[in-house]
């Protein structure tokens, strides 16, 4: 009775093997889903996760120094990611990640913890040299050029570097330090940068400046919060020398943003205009600007100013904007105010981020009848090559070129060459940061007749600038006589 019938037996067997190769079959399955949950799949390397559960472990293993290495492909990859197919991306990232291999030998790991992103740890005990000499060889290496299917590829890389124990000893703060040391490799376009106490409070300040600001802007919508944000004013002056004497007038001002911050003061444009451009809050800033710039413009008008000028910075950000030239010349009209009244700075160093985009735009406003001024000329790279091509009216010679002009010979020469091209080109010019009489005098003899510094003035705030309008006779009277 207890005894299975011999076909009995046989089902027994089969359902007894199938059940076992059914448990093969799901331990095979659970094995691959855990590999493809642990490993990348470009490179075969364990992935962030396996990093984030492992690396405590790691760092706590023995008492050695190490070092956590973030290696972060460039912009090129992303280039290449859409130029070609997925498979010589993929490629690259394999090569990739031999080589940090091979530079991470068996004194580390190497994990791959994104798309274009890697991670090393390193013990230090026993690494040839310091550790500077290291992450040169690794970029050095990582950056040499990829051979395939007849072409060469190049990527750059930037590592940010944090010290265990010294900059810290839990996976937690290392990751964010070495993550900010990164962050600001690639924002200096470094090979490298290791972490310290004055970079965290670097970016610290970079944080809470772009908090402030970005406050700032909502002030200025408030009824119920004092504005951080205000213009001033900085005069530009023509002057022409007769037999009486010397003759000047005020032919407008440069539009210069202050922010007094309510616990910090006064914060220099140095300071947060990059970072505006950096975070995109640029935008808001240039509208604000430009809305306020042409309210006060339209005040002039109305109290008998009706020659004068403004000239408003714009960032060459705002000008990647597909909508910047119908945004401008739609606030002028609807201000009723003249384009000419208006002039549009950029920086000449700017230009060069997006040159022919820039170009065309810059094209249609001065069609439009704007004028276009270039400021701190002669400071870019590329100033003789673009200049005959620049759609502009107006070069602002740099105060850098006009400090000791009356004094060295090489300052001399440099800024006579400028004022010589720029003449050739039928282009006005502006000369910023004139401070004393003998750089007037010696840049007038030149052919320059129209100066913006602190020789006539410091930036106004507008009710200031109104009354030096007023008081200008005098003032100039007084200036040069």
């Amino acid at each position: 009775m207890g005894l299975l019938a011999e076909s009995e037996r046989y089902n027994y067997k089969r359902l007894l093997q199938e059940a076992q190769d059914d448990l093969r079959l799901e331990k095979r399955k659970n094995a691959k889903l855990f590999s493809q949950l642990t490993t990348s799949s470009e490179t075969g390397l364990p992935n962030s996760l396996v990093l984030h559960q492992q690396l405590n472990d790691l760092l706590e293993a023995d008492d050695l120094p190490k070092a956590v290495i973030f290696v972060a492909l460039n912009e090129n990859y992303g280039i290449l990611k859409r130029t070609f197919n997925t498979n010589i991306p993929e490629w690259i990232l394999y090569q990739t990640s031999l080589r940090l291999q091979k530079m991470v030998g068996n004194d580390g790991y190497t994990f791959h913890t994104h798309e274009d992103e890697f991670f090393v740890l390193l013990k230090l005990n026993s690494l040839v040299g310091s550790l500077e000499q290291f992450a040169r060889q690794v970029v050095e290496y990582v950056e040499k050029t990829h051979a395939m299917a007849g072409s060469t590829i190049s990527l750059g890389v930037n590592l940010g570097i944090a010290l265990y124990p010294e900059h810290g000893k839990k996976k937690a703060t290392l990751l964010r330090n070495a993550d900010i040391a990164l962050s600001e490799a690639i924002k200096e376009k470094a090979p490298f940068k290791i972490f310290s106490p004055e970079l965290k409070d670097s970016i610290v300040d970079r944080a809470e400046i772009q908090n402030g600001l970005l406050l700032a802007l909502e002030s200025q919508a408030s009824l119920d919060e004092k504005p951080q944000l205000e213009l001033f004013f900085h005069p530009q002056i023509k002057i022409t020398r007769t037999a009486e004497g010397w003759k000047g007038s005020v032919q407008g001002a440069e539009t210069l943003i202050r922010w007094k911050h309510p616990t910090k003061g006064y914060i220099p444009p140095s300071r947060f205009i990059p970072i505006a451009e950096e975070t995109g809050l640029i935008i808001p800033l240039g509208h604000w600007i430009l809305h306020t710039s042409l309210a006060y413009l339209v005040d002039l008008q109305a109290t008998g100013h009706q020659h004068q000028t403004l000239s408003v910075n714009f960032s060459s950000i705002q000008f990647q904007q597909e909508d910047i030239t119908g945004m401008i010349q739609d606030i002028v009209k609807r201000r009723g105010l003249n384009p000419s009244l208006l002039k549009i700075e950029l920086t000449e160093s700017g230009l060069m981020r997006n040159f022919q985009e820039i170009i065309e735009k810059m094209k249609v406003l001065r069609t439009a009848g704007y004028r276009i001024l270039i400021d701190d000329f002669g400071t870019g790279y590329s100033s003789l090559s673009y200049l005959k091509d620049l759609p502009i009216d107006v070069v602002k010679i740099d105060k850098s070129f006009v400090d000791e002009v009356t004094r060295r010979q090489n300052d001399q020469a440099l800024t006579k060459a400028i004022i010589t091209l720029a003449k050739d080109l039928n282009l006005g010019i502006i000369v910023e940061g004139t401070e004393t009489r003998e750089q007037i005098e010696w840049l007038y003899e030149r052919g320059c007749d129209t100066f913006q510094g602190y020789f006539f003035s410091k930036p106004l705030p507008y009710p200031d600038y109104v009354a030096f309008l007023k008081d200008f006779p005098k003032i100039f009277a007084g200036k040069l006589s």
